[in-house]
């Protein structure tokens, strides 16, 4: 009997082992069925264009008292690292969606550059108060313009 029971062991480790191996084999099948190189595309351009928004948000909040070199630095950062994600993702996007994804960025970008500009030195030249609001709202509109055909919903 305690062959038997010793050798019914080894049968249900050996089950238990192939179970286990079958299991570990489909997950690794089934997280390689996740999103299509399109659909990581496109998030990764929602995502980015979420982030903007973000940051001219942020940057519409700031007064020139609450405003530092740094904070609008960071922001201003952040905006270039988005745009640079949103370019890097465009290739994978459907041809339609990559031209309007492509024309978004590059209008926005055009702007932001000068825009970007103008915010780094507003913080400590005379007239900074209104140059630093008018380059924010500048920006803010840059962005709905820009990105207001950029659908994702």
């Amino acid at each position: 009997m305690r062959v038997k029971t010793g050798s019914c062991r080894v049968r249900e480790w050996v089950a238990m082992k192939r179970s286990l191996s079958i299991v570990l084999l489909l997950g690794t099948l089934l997280s390689a069925c996740g999103e299509s190189d399109e659909e990581q595309a496109q998030d990764a351009v929602c995502d980015a264009r979420a982030s903007i928004q973000k940051q001219v948000e942020e940057l519409s909040g700031l007064t020139l008292d609450t405003a530092t070199a740094a904070s609008v630095g960071d922001s201003l950062m952040a905006i270039r690292d988005d745009l640079e994600q949103i370019g890097e993702a465009q290739g994978d996007l459907s041809d339609e969606r990559k031209q309007e994804v492509e024309s978004a960025n590059k209008d926005f970008r055009s702007q932001f550059q000068s825009i970007a500009k103008e915010l780094s030195t507003s913080l400590s030249a005379s007239g900074a108060k209104e140059q630093f609001q008018a380059a924010v709202s500048q920006l803010a509109d840059t962005y709905r313009q820009s990105f207001a055909g950029v659908d994702c919903s």
